[in-house]
């Protein structure tokens, strides 16, 4: 797992740093890094960030809660 998330780090760098992918931003002639693409591209190739495996996590809590019906819908 450790050289998967290594591997894909690298290309999905990579891949939000080129320079046609680089988000726009005033103050930046040559824009920013892509975050959301970076993020992105992590979680499609099975290595989420910390940020997104954690939110991943808290969604699939939330939803054993609303099957066990701990929490209503439209409250």
């Amino acid at each position: 797992m450790k050289a998967l998330r290594k591997q894909n780090d690298t290309y999905c760098t990579e891949l939000a740093s080129k320079p046609e992918n680089r988000e726009p931003r005033a103050g930046y002639p040559n824009g920013v890094f892509n975050e959301p693409m970076y993020e992105t591209c992590m979680r499609e190739r099975g290595t989420p960030t910390y940020d997104d495996y954690s939110s991943m996590q808290a969604e699939k809590r939330r939803a054993e809660r609303r099957a066990r019906g701990e929490i209503v819908p439209g409250g």
